[in-house]
Parts: structure tokens; sequence; C-alpha cells
């Protein structure tokens, strides 16, 4: 699976799920992205009550996940011990959910 993107030609401001235009500069100079799909733990929760289409899956690890590339987004982690999970843990894409967006895994 790749976990795909945008650029800004204009500015360089990486993005996931962008818009029309770069909401870094404005620009609407934006060119498709392949992220190499790995990063690691910035902060994270153990989410014990959920809603929604997510009620079911808990308790999930919900966490910012800082790519290789800088870019940090919100994203669920699957596949991990919530009594293990640390703070600069590497992890890796997984696959892409319609409503709930990027899932990633231990590396």
């Amino acid at each position: 699976m790749e976990l795909n993107g945008k650029t800004c030609t204009s500015c360089g401001f990486l993005m996931l799920d962008p818009g029309f235009c770069c909401p870094n500069c404005g620009s609407d100079h934006l060119e498709n992205y392949k992220f190499d799909g790995n990063g690691k733990i910035h902060t994270y929760t153990v989410v014990m009550v959920g809603f929604g289409h997510l009620a079911n899956r808990v308790p999930y690890v919900l966490s910012i996940v800082e790519l290789k590339e800088g870019l940090k987004i919100l994203t669920i982690i699957e596949d991990i011990d919530i009594e293990k999970v640390k703070i600069d843990q590497s992890v890796k894409y997984k696959r892409y959910e319609e409503q709930t967006g990027p899932i990633f895994m231990p590396a």
C-alpha cells in the first residue's frame, strides 16, 4: 500500500488530503507525492470509549505520527499492545480507511 499526498511546487509544503490549494502559501500548484510510509509516534492516547464508526474498535491507540518527511498526521495505530506503546516508537503505514483515514502499525 502506498501513502499518497500532494506537494506544493511553490513552497514545498507536504500534505495528505489537500483541498484545491496549499494551506501554507495559498498556491494552486500542487503535484502528487508518494510518502515513504515510515514514521514515529510523536504523541498518543489510548481511547477507551469510542463513538460513531469507531465505537466497536476500543480500546485503540490514537496518535500523532511524524512521518519521515516531517509531516505530522493524526492516525490510528493497529496491531500494537496498548500497554507497551511509547513516544518515538517506529511505525509504518498499513492501509487507508475511507471514514477514518490512514492506519499505521508498528514497524
